[in-house]
C-alpha cells in the first residue's frame, strides 16, 4: 500500500510533464505524418529532370501534385510580375518631423510587357487587368508626394523604348493635371543605363562578358537543366535558328504566361489545340501561401544539388506533351541561384559602379539644385530593369539576386531641416527605406527622425555624404580615381 500511495502521489505530482511528454509525441508523430504524406504524394524536381531525360512520359506528370518547392518557387516567381496587390505605399512618403520635402528623384523600370523573343500562339492571353483600374483607386492627390506639382517643376527622362514613355505618363497622372501635360519637360536618354556624356566603358562590357561566360559554362555541366529549357523553349519560342542556348530567355517568355495566368501550352504535331491538356500556370492563390520567406538560394541550391548528383539517361526528350509547373520551377531555380551568384559576385558591384556613374551624377546635380531653390521639384527616370541593376549595385542596396520586377521603383527624397540650413536625402526601394544599405550612408553615417505621428523612424543621410562619396570614393574598389582610367 506505501508503494501504491507513492507511486499515485509521483504522478500528481508530474501530471504536467507526463502532458509534456505526451503533447511532443503527438506532434512527432504528426509532422512525420505530413512529410511522408508530402513525400509520396508530391511531384519532385527529380521526377521533372528524370522525365526530360526519358525516363518518363511527358503526359504522366500532374501538376495538381506539385511539391511544396514548387509551389513556394512559383509564388515567389509570380511576384516579378508585380500584381496590382503587390503596388502598396509602405515606407515611401509621409511627414518628417522637422523636416521640409525639397524634391523627390524617381528612377522606375516600365510595367509589364511581351517577350523580348518572338513567341509562339499563346492561348487565352489576358493582357488586361482583373476587377477596378488601378487608376480609379488612385485619383490625383493620393500619392505620398500629395501636392500637385506644375509642369516646369516636373522633368521627366525616358529611353527611347515606347514603353518607359508610356509607363512615365502613367505614372504622373496621379499627381500632374492633365490640362498641364503639353508643357511637361520630356527628355530622351540615349542609353538604359541614363550615363548621358559618361557612357562608353570598355572594361564594363569586359567584365560582363566574364559573368556571362561563367553562367554558360555553369549551365552545360547541367544536362538535365539543359534538357529542361530546350522543352520549355521549343514550346514556347517560334524563332531559333540559332538553337535555344540562353536560359533567361527562356524564362523571360515563361513570365508572359505566368503574369497573366495563362494555360500553359502544348506541343503536339497530332493536335490542332494547343491548349488541351493543358494545366494553369496560376494553380494557386498567392494569398494562399503564407510565411514564403526562405531563401532562395537555399531552396534552388538544394533541390538542384540533390538532383544533379543523380545519373541520368541521355535519351531526347519526347516532342509531345505539355509544359508543367514542375518543369518552370526547375529552370527558374537553376536560373534564380544563377542571380544569386551573380548579385555576390564582385565584378556585379564593378560594373554597377562603371555603368552608373553618369547617372548618379545626373543624380547628384540636381538634389544640388533642389537644395538651391531651383524650380525643379520632381525629377522621373523611366528606365529598365539594367537601369536598376547598375544603380542598386552601385550604391551597395542589397537586392538578394539581379531580378528587378516590372514596375520596381527606387526613389530618392532630399529635405531640409526647419531648424537649420542642412539638408539631407533618404532613398526608398519598393516601398522600403533602405539608407542605412547605402555604403556612405550605414551606422553613423545617417541621422534617425520620427517618420510620423505613428512613431515610425526614418533615417536621413547627409547630401554631403554623396557629394564626398563621388568625387572622392567612387572609383577605389576600381583602383582609380577617374572614369576614364577605371573604364580602361
Amino acid at each position: 500500500m506505501m508503494i501504491l500511495r507513492e507511486l499515485i502521489r509521483f504522478s500528481t505530482q508530474h501530471r504536467t510533464l507526463y502532458c509534456y511528454m505526451i503533447l511532443s509525441v503527438w506532434i512527432f508523430l504528426l509532422i512525420a505524418g505530413m512529410y511522408k504524406y508530402i513525400g509520396q504524394n508530391s511531384t519532385s524536381l527529380g521526377y521533372t529532370l528524370n522525365f526530360l531525360n526519358g525516363r518518363n512520359q511527358l503526359n504522366n506528370l500532374d501538376a495538381s501534385t506539385s511539391s511544396l518547392l514548387e509551389l513556394r518557387n512559383l509564388v515567389k516567381y509570380k511576384a516579378r510580375c508585380t500584381p496590382l496587390t503587390y503596388i502598396a505605399r509602405a515606407d515611401d512618403g509621409g511627414i518628417l518631423d522637422g523636416w521640409k520635402l525639397q524634391g523627390v528623384l524617381l528612377i522606375l523600370r516600365h510595367g509589364d510587357r511581351g517577350p523580348m523573343s518572338h513567341v509562339r500562339p499563346i492561348p487565352r492571353l489576358n493582357c488586361g487587368i482583373t476587377g477596378d483600374n488601378l487608376v480609379n483607386k488612385n485619383p490625383p492627390n493620393s500619392t505620398p508626394y500629395s501636392q500637385l506639382l506644375n509642369s516646369d517643376e516636373v522633368v521627366v527622362y525616358t529611353t527611347r523604348v515606347r514603353r518607359t514613355f508610356q509607363s512615365a505618363l502613367a505614372f504622373l497622372y496621379t499627381f500632374l493635371p492633365t490640362e498641364k501635360w503639353l508643357a511637361l519637360n520630356v527628355k530622351e536618354s540615349h542609353s538604359i543605363a541614363f550615363c548621358f556624356s559618361d557612357c562608353a566603358c570598355p572594361q564594363a562590357d569586359a567584365l560582363r562578358k566574364l559573368l556571362m561566360k561563367m553562367q554558360k559554362q555553369q549551365l552545360l555541366k547541367q544536362t538535365a537543366i539543359t534538357n529542361v529549357m530546350q522543352w520549355i523553349g521549343s514550346n514556347l519560342l517560334q524563332y531559333t535558328p540559332n538553337g535555344i542556348t540562353d536560359a533567361n530567355e527562356v524564362v523571360d517568355a515563361i513570365l508572359t504566361i505566368m503574369c497573366h495566368d495563362s494555360p500553359w501550352p502544348c506541343r503536339d504535331l497530332n493536335i490542332t489545340d494547343n491548349s488541351a491538356a493543358s494545366t494553369k500556370a496560376n494553380d494557386f492563390e498567392l494569398n494562399e501561401v503564407i510565411n514564403i520567406d526562405q531563401d532562395d538560394l537555399g531552396i534552388a541550391s538544394n533541390a538542384l544539388d540533390i538532383e544533379m548528383n543523380r545519373d541520368h539517361d541521355t535519351t531526347t526528350a519526347s516532342t509531345t506533351g505539355c509544359i508543367e509547373s514542375s518543369q518552370v520551377a526547375a529552370l527558374m531555380s537553376f536560373v534564380t541561384l544563377q542571380s544569386i551568384q551573380e548579385a555576390r559576385h564582385l565584378n556585379y558591384k564593378r560594373i554597377g559602379l562603371l555603368r552608373a556613374y553618369g547617372m548618379i551624377r545626373h543624380i547628384v546635380s540636381y538634389m544640388l539644385r533642389m537644395i538651391s531653390g531651383d524650380r525643379t521639384k520632381f525629377v522621373l527616370y523611366a528606365g529598365h530593369d539594367w537601369t536598376l541593376q547598375y544603380l542598386t549595385a552601385a550604391f551597395g542596396i542589397r537586392t538578394d539576386n539581379t531580378f528587378i520586377a516590372y514596375a520596381a521603383r527606387l526613389t530618392i527624397e532630399v529635405y531640409r531641416s526647419d531648424t537649420h540650413t542642412d539638408y539631407y536625402f533618404r532613398v526608398v526601394y519598393n516601398g522600403h527605406d533602405v539608407t542605412q544599405q547605402i555604403d556612405f550612408c550605414e551606422g553613423g553615417k545617417s541621422l534617425r527622425v520620427t517618420r510620423d505621428s505613428r512613431g515610425n523612424k526614418a533615417d536621413l543621410c547627409p547630401i554631403e555624404n554623396i557629394i564626398r562619396f563621388l568625387h572622392e570614393d567612387y572609383f577605389a574598389p576600381l583602383n582609380a580615381t577617374n572614369f576614364k582610367d577605371a573604364c580602361m
